[in-house]
């Protein structure tokens, strides 16, 4: 997934589950320069969710980089 496509899904609040992971793997911390500050944001809450439901056994969430996601949260502030 290229910056472009990061930037549109962050933009438009309107993310499936099945491109969070996607996501999560294709970002990287350089890109945040180019993210506005709402799409810092929403890349935020996007991946607190879902390192929150997926330390739920029962929530069926599935993250395939949980050590980049947190890495990535920490970098984000």
């Amino acid at each position: 997934m290229n910056i472009s496509k990061i930037k549109n899904l962050l933009a438009s609040g309107n993310i499936s589950a099945n491109e969070v992971n996607p996501l999560i793997d294709s970002i990287e911390v350089q890109h945040f320069g180019q993210l506005s500050e709402l799409e810092k944001n929403s890349l935020r809450e996007i991946i607190n969710t879902i390192l929150l439901l997926s330390q739920d056994q029962n929530s069926g969430v599935y993250i395939n980089n949980p050590d980049k996601a947190e890495s990535l949260l920490e970098a984000l502030g």
